[in-house]
């Protein structure tokens, strides 16, 4: 039996013990798609990763955590990007789904830290899909959901510990944002034409709008933005809606 065969069969496999887990297809969102030389893990229609196919059982590893947690159900803001000694891992709570480790590293080309918080930002994106709730007209962003603006950042070593509006405290791994009056634990995707990178973040904190900023961002999403050395930047906003429970029956 030839490797693609076995991992095929691995993929296959771990799927049906996924189904069997968490007792209906709708609870078992993520999976693992063979693309070409490419396993792809993905949380609905979003790829949150694409790992060599040598590495497609780990990846199905990954895939079956996930569904395991999403079957029982958790807060959105129990999703975290830790560290646990020299790397890097996302989980939710105390519970893993996936270490950022030297291999995925070094093939990536990224640091552990920026990794955990690409997995991050994509699985807020696809639970956003999967769960986001219509805000009411009363809450806006700028006077719309859609829109071309400028952002700012705020963190650094100085911040590590305050506590946010809405009594979270602020860590070097928030992928946050700070707004008017948008509900905490809305959605917001950001994209950036001048690195044409896009990161999800979740509202935290409060923020007055003004010179046309709507938004004031975690250090931790200016970097995946590539913003950071700006200060300031231009951005399109989308708002995805409010999350506040994924998963579960």
């Amino acid at each position: 039996m030839n490797m693609a065969v076995r991992i095929t069969r691995s993929i296959f496999f771990g799927m049906v013990f996924s189904l069997l887990v968490s007792g209906a297809a709708f609870s078992a969102p993520s999976n693992i798609v063979l693309e070409g030389v490419t396993a792809v893990w993905k949380i609905g229609a979003v790829a949150v990763w694409r790992f060599p196919s040598l590495y497609a059982i780990e990846a199905t590893t990954i895939s079956d955590r996930f569904n395991a947690l999403y079957s029982k159900g958790f807060d959105l803001d129990d999703i975290q990007v830790l560290k646990k000694g020299e790397t890097w891992t996302l989980g939710v709570g105390d519970r893993m789904i996936a270490t950022a480790l030297p291999r995925y590293v070094a093939n990536a080309g990224m640091s552990p830290h920026l990794m955990g918080l690409t997995w991050l930002s994509r699985v807020y994106e696809a639970v956003g899909s999967l769960h986001a709730q219509q805000l009411t007209p009363t809450y806006k962003l700028g006077g719309a959901y859609d829109l071309s603006t400028s952002v700012s950042w705020y963190g650094g070593k100085r911040m590590l510990g305050k506590k946010f509006a809405n009594g979270e405290y602020f860590t070097e791994s928030h992928l946050s944002a700070a707004a008017k009056n948008l509900p905490f634990g809305t959605l917001v995707k950001i994209t950036t034409p001048a690195t044409g990178k896009s990161v999800v973040v979740r509202i935290t904190d409060r923020f007055k709008e003004h010179k046309n900023r709507v938004l004031d961002l975690s250090q931790a999403a200016a970097e995946l933005l590539g913003i950071k050395g700006m200060g300031v930047a231009k951005v399109t906003v989308k708002v995805i809606g409010r999350v506040d429970k994924v998963g579960g029956r």
